[in-house]
Parts: structure tokens; C-alpha cells; sequence
């Protein structure tokens, strides 16, 4: 299937085409652009990352809004030249709670090409190498991974990863983009997103995007990874549809749906599903006509913008539910949704680069989970939405701050979880559905409760803008409690390259 979406990319490449181009980069790098997508007031559409503004006729801005880095190497969104670059992951930790140090390191290369008004590429290579800290290691629901690359090697803790990242896309014209690569998708407004996140490691896709008034809409074709239901890989695949109407300036409304099916089961090997490739239809009626079990999701996010510096966002996630049994209130275990409720703000008290945000997210037991692993909405044992998968609350804000090449984040989240220490009671979106503990009586922190504080501080100084590659150094502290209470802290500094967001917080 991969070998046919790179075919049909390359075909595009013969169109006429207009210029486009994408933005990388975790939130410190985009925060000037997030902030002027939010509060351009023409059109733009801000759920989807990474950024794509047609250059002629979205948002208003220029190279300048980025930060620059020491080396000159800018954003360069009119440039046709070809940028090579090294990229660097040089990570030093300590633990203080347990006096122990950890040394990861990774290096590659990045090459980026803007046949402007053609074409775009861009790809990234690297090697990471290390171990895994006591911090990552008691993460809620980790499986032997770290958090967006992949999996530790054996009981050592020790990983060998080969990263690689790219995407090629080509407009047909002003209205149709088509991309196929490798990489990660973000579909929200909030720092968590329920419908497609960032957070687990990246995979092969392809996505077309169609852009015509007030309107984006994204078909994402994507292959995933799975090795919790046996030892040897196996393939999963999922198709997403994102409908997004700014219905007038400063409100918008999308609509999302999604589906996730195994690449063989017990009857065929099935792989990519040729009835899930139209780009329109609904999943439901399409898995009722096929007589398939497949994993299906709805979804809807609602944004308002206040005054242009004042954000009010908001997700709703559908996995399954009947209305009769919501209105009965016996919490029956197949009323699978979540929500989230958010407010950021940009240049706070007049000060330029100071923002701050507030999220709220709330999802009940045995959301995104299926009968086996190979359906469930995840990874390489990693989720695809929030890092707590499941049966969760979170209060998190955020304050950021950003000057010149100086970016300073702080965070802080309290985080309650219903755990399967001694059962399935929905906490873990990778155990089956088929093990809960009955069909009645469930409830949102059912199971093993853990309490947990998180604070984060992040430091980073801009090296090379193109590549966001950052002097940094951070503090993470946890205190959570479970039987008994108990704390991690770690220290860690060094020089890291970002395409995307690294999550310490949860």
C-alpha cells in the first residue's frame, strides 16, 4: 500500500502546482506561529499540525516571526535551495532520588527542499542511543518504550533507535494537497489532543488535503505498528477524516472520524482496507456492510477566538456509546467518551512571547481499547491520543515564554488515574475489553487510583533555527501516589534537535 501512495505522490509532482510549505518544530519554535494563526482572522485553519499556509494568500507573516537561531539558518519559505544539516541529541540526566546518571545520544542528518512553487521535502535521519532513566521507566502505562522514538532493547534498559521522519507533498492547485511520508499528526488547539496527538512514535501516511472557503478538509491514510499481542510485529492500519469550517471569523467547528483495523485476522491476511479508502463516507455504515468489528471513532473540536489574543477550545471523542444507557446512569462499560476544555492566551499583560494556557481533559474506562491490541488506538505500545490513554482526569496549565532565541516554559498538571494493578477496570487502553470486571457500575478513576503532581521547567537556548536545534536544560518533578506516596526527579541538559514535542509531563 505505502509503495502505491509513494507512486501516486510522484505522479502529482507533474500537476500544476502553487507554493506551500510546512512548519516543524515542538511548541517552543511555533509559538510565534501559532500565535499569529490564532489571531490572523483570515481563514486559517489552526487544529491541524504541522502547520501548512499556502504562502501567497493565508496568514500574513514573514521569516522574521521566528526565532533565528546563532547559525544563520531561518524558516526560508520562499527559498528553492536546498538546506543540509546536522542534527544532534545529546541528553546528560540525573536522578537526585537515586543519585544516578544517564547518558543518551543521537545524531543524523536533515535535508530540506522547497522547489518553490512545486515542491517541498523534507527529511530527517538519526541514531539515538542510551538508557532509559527511573523517571521514564515509572511513566503511567509504559510498555518497555521511549516515549515517541520506540522500544527499550531487553530488561537493561537500554535502546537503539533509527529515526527517520520525511514528507514530500505537492499541490495540485490552490485547493488540493497531497503529502506522503513518515511522521506524526496533531489534530486540536490544546497542549493534549483526544482525537490525534504527537506523543507516539512516528509512522508511514498519506494525507490529502482539500482547502476551498471557509473549509480544510483531510483524508489520513496511515499504517501502525503493534507489538503487545505477540512478540513479532504486526501492521495496523487506520483511516481519519478531519472536517474544519471556520464558520466566521474567530469560531471555528471540526469534525473528525476514525477507524483502525488489524492487518490480518483470524480468517485472511486483510491489510490495507480498500472499503475505507473513500474519502467522504462514514465508518459505521461501511463496517455494518463489510460485517466488520473494526475500532471506529467520532469526534468534534470547537474553538472560539475572543479579542484575537483570547483562545476558549474544546474536543469531544465518541469510541461508543448507546444514549438509552446514558440516561439509565448504571455506567454501563461501553459508554467510551471524553472531553477536554481549554483557554490559552498570547503577549499576557502587553509583554510579547508571554503566554499561558489552561486545559481540562476527562476521558472514561476503556476509551480507544478493543478486543485485541492490534484495533486499539495506538502505537508501538504507545498511545496515538493522551499519554494517559484511559479512565483519567488532568487540570494542566502552562506558562510560556519566549525572546529572541530564549524560550522558558513552566508546567504544571494534576493528574488522577484509575490503574489494572489488580484487574481491568478500562485504565489501560492496551489490555483487552473482553477481561473488564462486568458490565455495570463503571466509573471514571474506577481501579487503582493514583494521584499525581507534575512540574516542569524548560530552558532552551536556539542554536539553529532550521533544524530547531536547542541548547536546553529541564526539571521534571513527580510526586504521585499510589499504596504509598513517592517522588522522581530529573535533572537534564544538553543539545537536542526537535521536530516534535517531547513529553516528560504525565
Amino acid at each position: 500500500m505505502f509503495r502505491v501512495c509513494l507512486n501516486i505522490a510522484l505522479l502529482l509532482l507533474f500537476f500544476s502546482i502553487k507554493g506551500q510549505h510546512y512548519f516543524y518544530g515542538n511548541t517552543q519554535r511555533l509559538y510565534s506561529l501559532e500565535a499569529i494563526a490564532y489571531q490572523s482572522g483570515n481563514n486559517a485553519h489552526s487544529i491541524t499540525k504541522p502547520y501548512n499556509f499556502h504562502v501567497e494568500n493565508k496568514c500574513s507573516f514573514s521569516d522574521s516571526i521566528f526565532q533565528l537561531g546563532v547559525f544563520g539558518y531561518g524558516s526560508d519559505t520562499n527559498s528553492s535551495r536546498a538546506v543540509i544539516l546536522p542534527v544532534f541529541d545529546i541528553d546528560f540526566q540525573l536522578s537526585p532520588t537515586t543519585n544516578n546518571t544517564y547518558l543518551s545520544s543521537g545524531f543524523g542528518v536533515q535535508c530540506e527542499l522547497n522547489f518553490h512553487p512545486k515542491v517541498s521535502f523534507f527529511s530527517r535521519y538519526s541514531y539515538r542511543s542510551g538508557q532509559a532513566s527511573e523517571y521514564i521507566l515509572a511513566s503511567i502505562n509504559n510498555r518497555g518504550t521511549i516515549q515517541g522514538l520506540g522500544f527499550l532493547e531487553d530488561s537493561s534498559n537500554q535502546f537503539k533507535i533509527h529515526e527517520l521522519d520525511l514528507n514530500l507533498s505537492a499541490a495540485l492547485n490552490d485547493y488540493f494537497l497531497v503529502s506522503i511520508g513518515r511522521g506524526k499528526n496533531f489534530w486540536g488547539d490544546g497542549h493534549r489532543s483526544l482525537l490525534l496527538s504527537d506523543f507516539a512514535p512516528s509512522y508511514p501516511y498519506l494525507r490529502i488535503e482539500s482547502e476551498f472557503w471557509k473549509v480544510k478538509y483531510i483524508n489520513l491514510y496511515s499504517v501502525h505498528r503493534d507489538h503487545f499481542y505477540s512478540s513479532d510485529k504486526q501492521n495496523k492500519f487506520s483511516s481519519s477524516h478531519l472536517l474544519s469550517w471556520n464558520i466566521i471569523d474567530g469560531l471555528n467547528l471540526s469534525v473528525f472520524e476514525s477507524v483502525v483495523w488489524s492487518g490480518k485476522d483470524s480468517l485472511n491476511r486483510r491489510n490495507f482496507d480498500v472499503n475505507y479508502l473513500n474519502p467522504i463516507i462514514f465508518f459505521r455504515p461501511v463496517e455494518y456492510n463489510i460485517g466488520s468489528a473494526d475500532n471506529s471513532f467520532l469526534g468534534m473540536n470547537l474553538k472560539a477566538t475572543i479579542f484575537k489574543k483570547h483562545v476558549l477550545y474544546s474536543q469531544l471523542i465518541l469510541d461508543e456509546f448507546l444514549l438509552k444507557e446514558i440516561r439509565a446512569s448504571q455506567g454501563w462499560w461501553a459508554n467510551k467518551y471524553g472531553f477536554q476544555l481549554g483557554y490559552k492566551c498570547f503577549d499576557i499583560f502587553k509583554l510579547k512571547g508571554l503566554g499561558v494556557q489552561l486545559e481540562y481533559n476527562r476521558v472514561r474506562p476503556f476509551t480507544y481499547s478493543h478486543v485485541s491490541s492490534l484495533q486499539n488506538y495506538g502505537n508501538a505500545n504507545q498511545s496515538l491520543a493522551h499519554p494517559l490513554e484511559s479512565n483519567f482526569s488532568e487540570i494542566l496549565t502552562r506558562l510560556l515564554f519566549q525572546k529572541d532565541n530564549f524560550s522558558c516554559q513552566l508546567t504544571y498538571a494534576y493528574q488522577q488515574h484509575g490503574g489494572n494493578t489488580f484487574g481491568n477496570y478500562g485504565g489501560d487502553m492496551f489490555s483487552s475489553y473482553s477481561t473488564r470486571m462486568g458490565d455495570y457500575n463503571h466509573s471514571v478513576l474506577q481501579g487503582d487510583l493514583i494521584q499525581q503532581h507534575y512540574l516542569g521547567l524548560n530552558l532552551s537556548y536556539l542554536l539553529i533555527a532550521k533544524s530547531n536545534t536547542a541548547f536546553f536544560s529541564r526539571l521534571d518533578f513527580r510526586n504521585y501516589l499510589t499504596l504509598q506516596k513517592e517522588n522522581n526527579l530529573l535533572f537534564s541538559m544538553g543539545i537536542r534537535s526537535n521536530i516534535w514535542n517531547t513529553y516528560l509531563d504525565y
